[in-house]
């Protein structure tokens, strides 16, 4: 999927390793037209009770780590999706942790 609209939050993505519990394959390989979308969370929440759609551009997508920018994909009015820099998001496919994203900035745009 390719994402339109503003991204408010700007900081740097972290790609598990395999051994680490992350993607086997490693980073996702997104085609530079689309954005990646998977599911995300904001600790102290869970994939359990605070899972919503998340969307990524990443600056590297081969890095294991990487500028990126990111946002929810439906904004979110519930204090479990509440981001503010320094906020560590943790990137899930289904239940299974694949990515943190640390957020640095969050812009009011959306």
């Amino acid at each position: 999927m390719r994402w339109e609209e503003s991204f408010p939050f700007e900081g740097r993505i972290v790609w598990l390793t395999a051994e680490q519990g992350g993607r086997m394959s490693g980073p996702p390989a997104t085609p530079a037209e689309h954005d990646y979308a998977a599911t995300a969370h904001v600790p102290p929440w869970t994939e359990e009770n605070g899972s919503a759609s998340f969307v990524l551009r990443v600056a590297d997508r081969h890095g294991w780590t990487s500028r990126a920018e990111g946002t929810w994909l439906v904004q979110q009015d519930d204090e479990r999706f509440l981001v503010h820099p320094g906020t560590v998001i943790v990137v899930t496919e289904g239940y299974k942790v694949v990515a943190y994203f640390h957020v640095d900035t969050v812009s009011s745009d959306r």
